[in-house]
């Protein structure tokens, strides 16, 4: 029995050696991964494998046994197939070399063993096995160590009943599932060990500060970065230390007053703290303290992650400054300023942009829609000349010209007009310029109210009022297109004062001034219609174009204009009839007329009334292709 203790804890003697020389032995082949590691692997439990293959024990009469089988399964297990095959091959060569009646049998064995390790490490999900995987697969390395055992005893004629067989089921369970565990959390523990690494390498390679300190303020963990804020000699230096012994009091009391609202808020907080150094100095520092937990959850420390931002701080306080200087030179400039963002939201604006819209000031503030200020300025009447069922697609289009930009001009309800300069950025907001141009506005105005007197002053005749010769002639050559295109048909009637010369040399040309002007007044006043247009066609000759007018409607506003003539009674001793009269001759085209000449009908309107004076003056003419048509005369009245 003392034998068995002794070969029994023998092996579990070599497979622990084993075990802890991969755990703690670091040559740097052990170090490495992929095959190198699992040839390095293979060939430390091979010799394991020989290892207890050498101090067998006997567990009955002439039943001998080792754990080469929990050496090569928990190899292949563990390391994977390259380090599973070499302790293979490693023990299955020794155990050739050993010879013997159960060689064979033995690499059964062997071979079963790694075969078992190579599925468990095929099926298992990760590279440490949790002790679930770890304990099926002992399970199965104890039942299938049977195998050859019972073959061998049916061999050599041993007995291995119930108590060799359970024994060593036992044996080989055991062994396995301490290898494979143990294994396992060098696994695990070396992975964690790596991750340690990188993360302390994280940690010291950042740039800004980052620590952790126990419920009392004591440093525990620090990078270089916080050695650097708080100008210490390394970080090594700041362990068991606090803010105090690196801080003016006021500044690590008010630190420290940060640190316990965390502690008691339990929860992270978010600090704008200013760091005041000993030597002077200060920096800006956004601070983030976070309670620092055991694995059960206590609270037992806090993490702090400082951030310098001193840089920040400056650059905040001189556009600070420079917004300050930027919105006081706007508020100063004497045209409006207003930005929306690519919304059309108001964003900014300035108190000119506020005083030119009083009526809508109100709504003129950032946050303010556009649409909103341009609907309120219609509906409170500040913005005049938009129809009520046009209101909307004028906003519409408003609100475009501020994506396209451009320029506009507007008037206002109390009588001022702005001009709007709009121009787009790429980010799709825009700026808008507002001027007041009330004044330049009236001046062109006036301008142009000038220019319309002087054209017509040059289309005018000075003395009667109505058009004049070079006027005459353009309204002809329109009223000759539009009867040419079909649009209209036209009448002209030339009128001549009747004996006209001698009304001047009775009554003198002042006279005979005057005598004009109201025939050109009763003349107008017979041409009611917008179209119909009264001109002075030369000395003592008038003409009257009619738009839109046959033969008959002519006829009757000559005749018209004869009798309201007659009825000023202006006297006129030079005529046979005592008063003022005229001759008038009358000429038109129909619709479509070709050709529309304005020589043509102007000579057949002049040929006209050269026959009305002919047959005795103050009468109307028609002309007629054969000869003008007498209308009336003096004759047919009584």
């Amino acid at each position: 029995m003392n034998s068995l203790w002794v070969g029994l804890l023998a092996n579990m003697a070599v497979v622990a050696l084993v075990i802890t020389l991969w755990s703690n032995i670091r040559l740097p082949i052990f170090g490495q991964k992929g095959a190198v590691q699992g040839l390095a692997f293979g060939i430390l439990f091979g010799l394991g494998a020989i290892g207890v293959m050498l101090i067998p024990f006997q567990l009955g009469a002439g039943f001998f046994i080792d754990l080469r089988m929990t050496m090569i399964g928990t190899a292949a297990f563990i390391g994977g197939p390259i380090a599973g095959l070499v302790t293979t091959i490693i023990a299955a060569t020794f155990r050739l070399y050993l010879g013997g009646a159960g060689a064979a049998i033995g690499l059964v064995g062997i071979a079963f063993a790694c075969a078992a390790g190579l599925i468990g490490w095929r099926v298992k999900v990760k590279d440490a096995p949790t002790l679930k995987a770890s304990v099926l697969f002992s399970l199965v390395m104890a039942i299938g160590a049977m195998a050859p055992a019972f073959i061998y005893a049916m061999y050599q004629d041993i007995d291995t009943g119930p108590q060799i067989r359970l024994p060593y089921m036992t044996l080989v369970f055991v062994a396995t599932l301490m290898a494979s565990v143990a294994l396992s959390n060098e696994i695990r523990r070396r992975e964690t060990e790596v991750r340690n690494h990188m993360y302390r390498h994280v940690i010291d390679s950042l740039p800004e500060a980052l620590n952790v300190k126990d419920r009392e303020g004591r440093f525990i963990m620090a990078n270089p970065a916080t050695a650097v804020l708080m100008q210490a000699e390394n970080a090594d230096a700041l362990i068991g230390k606090t803010d105090f012994d690196f801080y003016c009091q006021d500044v690590a009391a008010a630190f420290r007053a940060d640190e316990d609202k965390a502690l008691n808020a339990g929860s992270p907080i978010v600090e704008e703290q200013m760091l005041a150094r000993m030597d002077g100095s200060r920096s800006y520092l956004s601070t983030l303290k976070a309670p620092f937990t055991d694995i059960d959850g206590n609270i037992i420390g806090l993490i702090t992650h400082s951030r310098d931002t001193t840089d920040k701080k400056l650059l905040e306080t001189a556009l600070a400054q420079s917004d300050r200087r930027a919105a006081e030179a706007l508020s100063s400039i004497s045209d409006g300023l207003v930005m929306f963002d690519k919304d059309l939201t108001l964003v900014f604006c300035n108190e000119r942009y506020r005083a030119m819209f009083s009526v809508t000031a109100d709504l003129r503030v950032p946050g303010t829609p556009a649409t909103a200020i341009l609907y309120a300025s219609i509906a409170r009447g500040e913005l005049i000349g938009i129809p009520q069922e046009q209101v909307a697609q004028w906003v519409d289009n408003a609100l475009a010209r501020l994506k396209q930009g451009g320029t506009v001009q507007f008037p206002l309800a109390d009588g001022r007009w702005i001009e709007s300069r709009t121009r787009p950025t790429p980010e799709g907001a825009c700026f808008v310029i507002c001027s007041d141009i009330t004044a330049a506005k009236l001046h062109e105005l006036e301008l142009q109210n000038l220019n319309d007197r002087l054209s017509v002053l040059a289309e005018t005749d000075s003395l009667t009022g109505l058009l004049n010769r070079r006027a005459f002639d353009a309204v002809m050559a329109e009223e000759l297109d539009r009867v040419e295109r079909g649009d209209s048909s036209l009448a002209l009637l030339l009128i001549d004062v009747d004996y006209f010369k001698r009304f001047n040399d009775t009554y003198g040309h002042g006279a005979g001034d005057s005598c004009l002007k109201m025939v050109a007044d009763c003349l107008r006043a017979t041409a009611r219609r917008t179209d119909d247009r009264a001109a002075r066609y030369g000395g003592e000759e008038l003409a009257l174009i009619l738009p839109d007018t046959d033969e008959k409607a002519a006829v009757i506003i000559a005749e018209e204009y004869c009798e309201r003539l007659r009825g000023l009674r202006i006297p006129h001793t030079g005529s046979d009839k005592g008063i003022v009269t005229v001759s008038i001759g009358v000429s038109t085209l129909g619709r479509g007329s070709i050709p529309t000449d304005a020589a043509r009908l102007i000579a057949r309107a002049d040929e006209a009334l050269y026959t009305a004076k002919r047959d005795g003056r103050d009468g109307v003419r028609l002309w007629e292709p054969s000869r003008p048509r007498i209308v009336h005369s003096d004759s047919a009245r009584s």
